[in-house]
């Protein structure tokens, strides 16, 4: 008898104590209930303070750039100057979009095998002089934009005695694009399973061989969404570029001609006092923002349909 009482002493005990909890559970639930409705509204009311400005820019952007960009001019004419005879003749912007594309073109050039070289180094080493880069990465990451440009005048413009020119603003653009990609690099490299690189040393393989042949391509997707989201910020800088392109009003994709931009084209325009001028801001700032869409939604289809296929 004292054996069965002692089973089922613990069997009661038990019984209690989750009796216990379910109505701790139960006193709890419409506190819990409560604080989750709470979040959830805080949450929309983030969300659409956020997505207020944004709305309400897009339409202003649509709504005054449409009437612009729906000329076919505007994409194939130079600018023109108003005058006193007319006062409405603005040309179009064909020089800065064929600037804006010479420049992005020289810029990655010059930025994503450097970019994707460093980052796969920081990745796989743990020296000190990648710990150094790594913080010159990131703090040029932080750094201001104009910094770059008052860098590029300083060095190409000035001291090599280049000029106002196409390749002096790749430069520029290139110095903001690297740590951009550097870090995405970095840790597009890093989230690769340390598996596959173990995998290919057991079957002989050097190191270098591995990190190129199997790990780049296993990180190949973050490390071009980085890419294209580094593209995507240098066309729509202002500051590197507005020291250094000289703004010419041509069409031109020699690395040594002065060149425009659509950025630079926004801002001489929005100073104009010639009020045709400025209405065609809104149609280069439509342009402009059209570009950045399709280079982002075209990396995250790539990238979604790459991570599918693997």
């Amino acid at each position: 008898m004292s054996d069965m009482t002692e089973l089922v002493e613990p069997v009661e005990t038990g019984h209690q104590m989750r009796d216990e909890i379910r109505s701790i559970s139960e006193r709890s639930r419409a506190r819990r209930q409560v604080r989750s409705r709470i979040m959830v509204v805080l949450c929309a009311l983030a969300l659409l303070v956020t997505a207020v400005p944004l709305v309400l820019l897009l339409f202003q952007l649509f709504n005054r750039g449409l009437p612009v960009v729906l000329h076919i001019g505007f994409y194939t004419q130079l600018p023109q100057t108003p005058s006193l005879i007319a006062p409405n003749a603005t040309g179009g912007v064909s020089n800065a979009i064929l600037g804006t594309l010479v420049l992005t073109l020289y810029a990655s050039v010059m930025a994503i095998p450097v970019g994707v070289l460093v980052g796969v180094y920081l990745a796989e080493s743990d020296s000190k002089l990648a710990a150094t880069l790594r913080v010159i990465s990131q703090t040029m990451a932080g750094a201001p934009s104009i910094l770059m440009g008052l860098f590029a005048f300083s060095f190409i413009v000035r001291d090599l005695h280049v000029g106002f020119s196409a390749i002096a603003g790749s430069f520029a653009l290139a110095v903001l694009m690297l740590p951009v990609i550097v870090i995405s690099s970095e840790i597009a490299v890093r989230g690769v399973p340390h598996t596959l690189r173990e995998a290919g040393l057991a079957l002989g393989a050097k190191p270098h061989k591995v990190s190129m042949k199997i790990v780049l391509p296993a990180a190949v997707t973050g490390i071009v969404t980085g890419i294209i989201l580094a593209i995507s910020r240098a066309i729509g800088e202002t500051a590197p570029v507005l020291l250094v392109i000289g703004g010419g009003y041509i069409n031109s994709w020699k690395p040594l001609d002065p060149v425009s931009a659509l950025p630079l084209s926004i801002y001489e325009n929005a100073k104009s006092e010639w009020p045709s001028l400025r209405t065609e801001v809104w149609g280069i700032a439509l342009v402009l923002v059209v570009f950045v869409f399709v280079l982002s939604l075209s990396a995250r289809i790539w990238a979604s349909r790459k991570q599918q296929a693997r």
